[in-house]
């Protein structure tokens, strides 16, 4: 790429592979609600996180899989982590109920730091009757899907 592309934003022709993937075999999830004394958290937590490895798991070419805190698989050698840490705050007017505000990042113990940032954070309605029994909806999908494509290699748009 010139200089000249570098300063009006042409898009780069090649980029380099995020080394948290280089040799993973396996894909783990592991979530965080917030905050800890919000009412059914560990369901609402549960609920999420099992939303979020359905849809990561969607054409992954490894396996995706939950792991809960503690687990050995969070620093194995094999496996890249995806780390989906979800805030509830309270709406009012504006949203019309709680908002759920999230974030998504890859994580690998036995690779060198490769980005410093992941997905954009990302606000939607909660998803409504969640933890207690009711699904997720098209707008967290969406939004869920929207910061997967940023993160997970086989999820990511092509360039423009």
């Amino acid at each position: 790429m010139t200089c000249g592309a570098m300063l009006y934003g042409a898009p780069a022709t090649a980029s380099t592979p995020v080394l948290a993937w280089e040799g993973a075999r396996r894909l783990g999830v592991q979530c965080l609600v917030d905050p800890d004394r919000l009412p059914d958290r560990r369901r609402l937590q549960a609920a999420l996180c099992n939303r979020v490895v359905a849809l990561a798991a969607d054409k992954a070419p490894i396996p995706v899989v939950l792991l809960a805190p503690g687990d050995p698989g969070l620093i194995a050698a094999d496996t890249a982590v995806l780390l989906f840490h979800a805030n509830v705050q309270s709406g009012g007017e504006a949203t019309g109920g709680p908002l759920l505000v999230f974030s998504l990042r890859a994580f690998r113990a036995t690779a060198a730091p490769s980005e410093l940032f992941g997905a954009a954070p990302r606000a939607t309605a909660l998803p409504p009757g969640l933890p207690s029994g009711g699904g997720p909806t098209a707008q967290f999908d969406a939004a869920l899907n929207a910061a997967l494509a940023e993160t997970l290699p086989w999820r990511s748009r092509p360039a423009p």
